[in-house]
């Protein structure tokens, strides 16, 4: 009897790690395609999703969100056609909320309110199925706060999701709290809790980022500006909060140049988004223009010459390449 357990064991075993090494191979690689994706490496991206036979949501997903970074004719299409097949997968839903945002933000001011109507309705679908889901409340509270319209002063809808954040996530609750006292104009409470957040939170790039923008509705630019620094300065981070990562610098950047905070720091944070980013694209050429903008800006002529030249080397696109060159002559007579 013994020896068959033994037998049965031993079979088991190779099918059993068999299992593992696949599924620790599966997620290996769905983090390399999630890497690409957050990367803007779009090539390197389809072209290993090209490669994959078995196709599991996840893949689902990223092969519809690159249609959208790439701005491809049919995006809203897939889009549509990727909720039709899993209209009740939360996390289907929770992304077509974020894509339809993103694609409201490629569109001509005429599409823009369908667009954001259609990805309030995906994170509230979301968070309806998963309502114990911390990430997708957060959505849901924002996206109900925009629902309710200007004479729903008190955002009731919204402020009983962020209620329930508070006993279910707490940093969660404060990502819900900022947007909410950012609906409902409470400028005194959105400055106690950004002081809250520095003082708890001073190593999470995404509640940095979002207390930094809610100083920046309420017009104190100058602190905005030094979170915005702190954010993009936070060392460790996870893949998917590049987004809000990148966000922070180029504020940073921004306000700077509007004489608002510090520009040698906005220098330095410009600095470290250009020595992170892993594509020359002309999104990275917009990069180099601000830092060539804000070494100007400090009467560093000669390093904005030297930015101008590789944003130049850099770039196919006609209008800038155009808009390079005058600048560089310039500063150069």
């Amino acid at each position: 009897m013994i020896n068959t357990i033994t037998r049965l064991i031993a079979c088991a075993l190779p099918i059993c790690f068999t299992a593992i090494a696949q599924a620790a191979s599966a997620e290996t690689n769905y983090g390399e395609l999630e890497q690409a994706y957050y990367h803007r490496q779009y090539s390197l991206l389809a072209s290993k999703l090209n490669t994959l036979d078995a196709k599991d949501v996840r893949i689902e997903i990223l092969e519809v969100a690159l249609a959208v970074a790439t701005n491809q004719q049919d995006k809203e299409a897939q889009l549509e056609a990727l909720v039709a097949r899993h209209p009740d997968t939360a996390q289907v839903r929770y992304v077509a909320g974020k894509l339809w945002y993103q694609i409201k933000q490629q569109s001509s001011l005429f599409n823009k309110l369908g667009l954001v109507d259609k990805s309030n309705e995906n994170y509230i679908i979301a968070a309806k199925l998963e309502p114990e889901n911390p990430q997708y409340l957060v959505e849901a509270a924002k996206a109900l706060a925009i629902k309710s319209g200007f004479f729903d002063t008190k955002k009731q809808a919204s402020k009983a999701i962020v209620d329930k954040l508070a006993q279910l996530d707490q940093r969660s609750y404060y990502l819900a709290l900022m947007d909410y006292l950012q609906n409902t104009q409470n400028a005194a409470d959105a400055k106690k809790t950004v002081t809250i957040i520095r003082a708890e939170f001073n190593d999470d790039v995404v509640l940095l980022n979002r207390a930094a923008n809610l100083l920046w509705t309420f017009a104190e630019k100058p602190q905005a500006q030094q979170l915005f620094v702190a954010s993009c300065k936070v060392k460790t981070l996870a893949i998917a909060q590049f987004p809000q990562w990148r966000e922070a610098c180029l504020s940073a950047a921004y306000l700077a140049l509007q004489d608002y905070g510090d520009k040698q720091q906005a220098l330095e944070a410009l600095a470290l988004l250009l020595s992170e980013d892993k594509v020359k694209d002309e999104q990275y050429v917009e990069y180099l223009m601000l830092y060539a903008e804000l070494n100007k800006a400090m009467a560093d002529k000669d390093a904005a010459i030297r930015s101008y030249q590789q944003a130049l080397a850099l770039t196919t696109t006609g209008s800038t390449q155009k808009e390079i060159r005058t600048k560089l002559k310039r500063l150069t007579n």
